[in-house]
């Protein structure tokens, strides 16, 4: 197989009006904007026609007629549509928080917002049941005048909130956001694991480090980033392959598991499976289709 060459985004420029904080944006088009880009602002961007594929920083995605994701700050991504569907039509919300908006949701009865927005820098998934109310808040903000939109735009955001614990990241990890009590602790456990993911690391000598029993460990862990210690372990695996399966240096997917600290090829086909949906085979596909068609 020829090897994938990194491609760097595109650091694309969005024409927000000086005088908007939040901006609407409906698009009619034959297909989405072709490369891969990224930009400052956060973009919500409700799909309501199309399907295809989105490809987000290191991970491949699905999306189909009225999917909703968000999209983070500077995170790289490029929808690619399938033809066969037509043209598509998106709605997006863009908004960044440099400026007057990060005076706004500092203050204290809109802060909650901000630490939910800080907590999904990596993008999200609206889950299909909640589509319908997502949806219409998206819609309200539309139709309002520009105050009104900025009003919709909290009320938005605080039904977001609500999902919070249904959210999973695009890609990569989720960000910390531990706040300051017992922020010191996690942060260094979770560092070890940033660059000790390629070894042998177990239960045990995590629960040693953390100067915790093994089963105060694993609660403390899942309570402090929201997932396991095995889940989270895992996703730095994997996130390492699909950097690996991804870039000019890809050899085999044989040698990218154990490169990435599985110690099989079995388990790391099915743990990268249960992690994206498809296999490490399909993924290079579908990675090198989205950037190269």
């Amino acid at each position: 197989m020829k090897p994938i060459q990194f491609m760097k985004p595109v650091q694309y420029r969005v024409p927000v009006p000086k005088d908007r904080t939040v901006f609407i944006q409906e698009d009619f088009l034959d297909k989405f904007y072709p490369h891969m880009h990224c930009h400052e602002e956060y973009q919500l961007i409700w799909i309501k026609e199309g399907a295809g594929q989105l490809l987000v920083d290191d991970n491949v995605h699905y999306f189909e007629k009225n999917d909703i994701f968000l999209l983070g700050s500077n995170q790289a991504h490029v929808f690619k549509n399938d033809l066969m569907y037509g043209c598509v039509q998106s709605i997006s919300i863009f908004f960044s928080l440099k400026g007057a908006l990060s005076k706004i949701l500092n203050v204290p009865e809109l802060s909650m917002l901000l630490d939910f927005i800080d907590k999904n820098g990596r993008g999200f998934k609206v889950p299909e049941l909640y589509l319908p109310q997502v949806s219409r808040r998206i819609e309200a903000l539309k139709n309002s005048d520009s105050l009104g939109q900025l009003v919709s735009f909290f009320y938005l955001l605080k039904s977001l909130n609500k999902l919070s614990f249904k959210l999973k990241p695009l890609s990569g990890m989720i960000s910390h956001g531990f706040g300051e009590v017992g922020s010191f602790r996690i942060t260094t456990l979770c560092n070890f694991l940033e660059n000790n993911y390629k070894e042998n690391i177990g239960l045990n000598e995590m629960a040693e480090k953390a100067n915790l029993t093994p089963q105060a460990f694993c609660r403390y862990f899942k309570k402090s980033t929201g997932k396991t210690f095995v889940s989270y372990l895992n996703e730095l695996r994997v996130r390492e392959a699909c950097r690996l399966l991804g870039g000019k240096d890809y050899d085999c997917i044989s040698i990218v598991a154990y490169d990435s600290g599985f110690n099989s090829i079995t388990n790391f086909n099915r743990v990268f499976r249960s992690i994206l949906g498809i296999s490490p085979k399909m993924y290079v596909a579908n990675y090198k289709n989205l950037l190269y068609e």
